[in-house]
């Protein structure tokens, strides 16, 4: 017989007063993100959904599946995400895979993470898609931490920006409230692309 890992189940609901995705806004208003997984040893699955603003749909939702482990002294893993619009009004292509792989490591009190997130197909008018970011945290006590990130994003179809965001962070037990900066180097593009702050609150079960 297999000695399978204990399966362990969780939910999460983020509240944020403006929806942000790879440094760029997604909702005029707030965004509602509910989520639930489930931990299997190293592997986690789940599905999320979120509001949008957006002509052709109300929403986006995400099934996915992601591994993480120590290794060599990093935290690394990577996703596979099933993304599709919810309430679609007219036709658009509404589905897109995405594939994602990170990587972090903590040195004392500061720590730093790299990401990548690629979509072959991206929602929308857009086609092949690479988000890449990454930046340093400092832990400035066991509840509080200072971030700042680092992306770039390049897109057939889309508008190419980098994008640059800070931010403090504040748990609470199963609640954790995020105040950040937002901004980019594209503000001409539209309002989606300009500077912002975002206040997030999550709690988690």
């Amino acid at each position: 017989m297999w000695d399978l890992p204990p399966v362990d189940p969780a939910f999460e609901i983020s509240v944020a007063s403006r929806g942000m995705s790879k440094g760029i806004a997604q909702t005029d208003g707030v965004q509602v993100l509910p989520k639930a997984s489930l931990k299997l040893g190293d592997v986690q699955v789940g599905a999320q959904w979120k509001n949008v603003t957006s002509p052709v749909a109300d929403g986006e939702a995400a099934l996915f599946v992601n591994v993480g482990r120590q290794v060599a002294g990093f935290q690394v893993g990577g996703g596979i995400a099933y993304k599709f619009q919810t309430n679609v009004k007219e036709p658009t292509d509404d589905t897109s895979w995405e594939f994602s792989a990170n990587a972090s490591r903590k040195f004392g009190r500061i720590s730093g993470r790299m990401s990548a997130v690629y979509s072959p197909d991206d929602l929308g008018g857009g086609r092949r898609s690479l988000y890449l970011d990454g930046g340093p945290t400092f832990d400035i006590d066991k509840a509080t931490k200072l971030s700042a990130n680092l992306g770039h994003r390049s897109r057939v179809n889309g508008v190419d920006y980098t994008s640059f965001n800070a931010g403090v962070t504040r748990s609470f037990k199963a609640l954790s409230l995020d105040l950040r900066y937002y901004d980019t180097n594209r503000g001409e593009a539209g309002e989606n692309y300009g500077e912002r702050v975002v206040l997030l609150g999550r709690l988690s079960f």
